[in-house]
């Protein structure tokens, strides 16, 4: 049996993966609520893709995702930035 100390230390894969995927999706709903009450997303279709048609659903959609995708990143590097590097035996070398 481990000691206390180690089990301590280690998280659970899904706690991890929740602790990253969660606050992103939070983050992304609200970015995605306050970017769309000021831009029509119609709009936006008719400036960045004139030539395909999109419909006020898919750029919700879109847009949504856009933002997720950039908050996760933005939270797997913080949780990378978090866990430090590996400490070894007997000091620096």
């Amino acid at each position: 049996m481990k000691p206390p100390a180690a089990r301590r230390d280690r998280t659970p894969s899904t706690a991890r993966i929740g602790a990253i995927v969660w606050p992103s999706f939070f983050a992304a709903g609200v970015a995605t609520t306050v970017f769309f009450a000021v831009v029509d997303p119609l709009e936006l279709a008719a400036i960045t893709w004139a030539r395909l048609p999109v419909t006020r659903g898919a750029g919700y959609t879109l847009g949504f995702f856009m933002f997720w995708s950039c908050t996760l990143a933005s939270s797997a590097f913080t949780a990378w930035l978090s866990t430090g590097a590996p400490r070894r035996r007997g000091g620096l070398r």
